[in-house]
């Protein structure tokens, strides 16, 4: 095809004007793909953090759950769901003494079975000093932030006092990293008889929190659970609408600034073939004269802007792809020890990658078409004018 052979000798005769061209598309999708994989990752680990305390569905009724075993027994019948844990929550203030002196702090308190916790939220894999296979009820789980933060160590004994001004003495039987900050600093757990006596509550339960196999089925299991049981209950989505309308702000915003780029990309190859085109004119005389259609010069300058537009696309797709591979295999020592994670953590599909690339091509594309049409539109005669 006579059309690509002419494209690609004007892209080869114009090497400075072409690589400016080819890098700027390459640096915008590249900038995108590892912005978009970045910003998934996060997302992802956050709410991962966390749904590994918090429940998928939380149940409740007005007041204390009083048969909450019969109806922890019929939830867990539910097809979806892995687990249920009763639960009181509540707050206190905890106190401790060490060798750094005294500390007190207002916690939140999680009284909870710790057997259905280690099916259903599987507790146990978080513990990252000492066990939650507790032989009394007066031990005590806390977050691995607040446990640096005392200065303590395991076997040594807290106090907690609820808000009825009740104290009681525990002992540190083990720390737990959820990977979520505000939880590792604040949050305290208990064996669920033990905020019982707390709280004077008696056997019953403030809530039951159910944990399922996909965390993205909790609106249909809380239809379930809610229509055959007639209990009230929540999802985690209802239960951070504020936090997750935020990311999807954020995100929506980064992609918005960083797409900026790839027009601005697409307007560096509509100026060079348009100083393309006027360079070419007496060139486009000559094929005119020599019996070139219109559609055939359009097609000439449709090929060398979609050529450019393909090269920066491909490179600066696997470029993206080889950064956002080295940055999810190797931790980054600055970032990881700024944010609370330990790699920074990537999420992409191939499914947004093509979409980026299709949104791509036609930006180019359309940046093309005007000075394709406007060399298309030349007549042999005004463009042999000055020759």
């Amino acid at each position: 095809m006579i059309e690509f052979f002419i494209a690609k000798k004007h892209i080869i005769e114009r090497k400075k004007q072409s690589l400016i061209a080819t890098l700027g598309i390459t640096i915008g999708v590249a900038v995108l793909i590892v912005s978009i994989g970045i910003a998934n990752g996060l997302d992802k680990n956050m709410i991962s953090s966390i749904l590994s305390i918090t429940s998928h569905v939380v149940v409740q009724e007005s007041g204390d759950i009083e048969d909450y075993r019969d109806i922890q027994e019929k939830i867990d019948a539910i097809p979806g769901v892995k687990g249920s844990v009763p639960k009181i929550s509540t707050q206190g203030i905890l106190k401790y003494r060490g060798i750094f002196g005294s500390y007190v702090s207002g916690v939140k308190v999680e009284g909870l079975d710790l057997e259905n916790a280690k099916v259903a939220m599987e507790l146990d894999k978080q513990i990252v000093e000492g066990t939650m296979d507790f032989k009394k009820p007066t031990e005590i789980l806390i977050g691995k932030e607040l446990y640096d933060s005392l200065g303590a160590r395991l076997g040594d004994e807290v106090s907690l006092v609820s808000a009825d001004n009740r104290e009681i003495r525990f002992k540190i039987g083990g720390v737990f990293q959820s990977g979520y900050y505000e939880y590792d600093t604040s949050l305290v757990m208990l064996p669920l008889k033990a905020v019982q006596v707390l709280t004077y509550s008696g056997d019953v339960a403030g809530k039951i929190d159910v944990m399922l196999h996909n965390a993205y089925d909790s609106d249909r299991v809380a239809k379930t659970i809610s229509d055959d049981l007639g209990l009230y209950t929540r999802t985690w989505g209802d239960l951070n609408k504020n936090l997750l309308a935020a990311l999807s702000l954020e995100k929506t915003v980064m992609i918005l600034v960083f797409s900026l780029i790839v027009v601005i990309a697409g307007f560096v190859v509509w100026v060079t073939l348009n100083m393309l085109v006027r360079e070419k004119t007496k060139d486009i005389g000559i094929m005119r004269s020599m019996g070139f259609g219109s559609q055939r010069i359009m097609k000439i300058f449709l090929i060398e802007g979609m050529i450019l537009g393909l090269a920066g696309i491909l490179i600066g797709t696997a470029v993206a792809l080889g950064i956002l591979w080295y940055v999810k295999n190797y931790s980054i020592a600055q970032i990881t020890s700024i944010y609370y994670l330990t790699k920074v953590p990537v999420e992409i599909t191939a499914r947004e990658v093509l979409t980026i690339m299709g949104a791509n091509v036609a930006i180019i594309f359309i940046s093309s078409i005007f000075p394709a049409y406007r060399a298309a539109k030349l007549q042999p005669v005004e463009a042999l004018r000055y020759e």
